[in-house]
């Protein structure tokens, strides 16, 4: 059983509901005439960076059996450079997904940082755009470094190669991290949407509008 039609779907249709969100953005700048700020540009960086990923993601499936079973008549040879290959578009997959997700934070707290001009939040946006670029700093730094020499993470072949970082450890621990600033950010407006002086209705349909956006 192939799962190869599946991953193109999810990466086709996503990208897609990416474009047409991005494209809205850029046309309410527009109708509103209001100047792109750093917020737009790393909402920008972040869907670039995501086009790389989903490139990656679909030239895997295509050529190097993600989703797929190798076949029994492959060579030891083929099947090593099989997995030679898988594992360098998983170090292309590690870097691009750290950057889109990490520009799509930045660009969220900026946001948040341009419209609440006057608010008790500010403090706390300013302590995770710092939580927030450090993660994106950190995890970038442990991917490359994953193994010295770098080239080692997908050749395995490369004598003397040191590799000392746990995958299911670095994976749970960049993981945690993501969920739970993801959590503190989505969990920043709803502060002070319910400081308004409305109704309770009014104040979840605000609210359900933020989570809109950012899904």
């Amino acid at each position: 059983m192939s799962l190869k039609s599946d991953i193109i779907c999810a990466v086709v249709i996503t990208w897609l509901a990416a474009l047409l969100a991005q494209i809205a953005r850029v046309f309410a700048r527009r109708m509103t005439k209001q100047q792109w700020w750093w917020d737009d540009y790393f909402c920008l960086g972040a869907f670039i960076v995501g086009i790389g990923y989903n490139v990656v993601m679909i030239y895997w499936t295509e050529n190097w059996y993600l989703g797929s079973t190798i076949p029994d008549t492959v060579t030891d040879e083929e099947y090593d450079n099989i997995n030679l290959n898988a594992r360098l578009m998983q170090f292309l997959i590690s870097n691009t997904y750290s950057y889109s997700i990490g520009f799509s934070k930045l660009s969220i707290l900026l946001f948040y940082w341009r419209i609440f001009k006057q608010s008790a939040i500010r403090i706390p946006i300013q302590v995770l755009l710092f939580l927030s670029a450090s993660w994106l700093i950190l995890r970038t730094f442990m991917v490359i470094f994953h193994c010295i020499p770098v080239q080692a993470y997908w050749d395995k072949n490369i004598e003397g190669a040191v590799c000392k970082i746990n995958d299911a450890q670095f994976f749970f621990g960049t993981c945690l991290t993501h969920f739970a600033l993801d959590v503190v950010i989505l969990a920043l407006p709803i502060i002070e949407v319910f400081k308004l002086r409305l109704r309770m209705g009014q104040k979840v349909a605000i609210t359900a509008l933020f989570v809109i956006g950012f899904m």
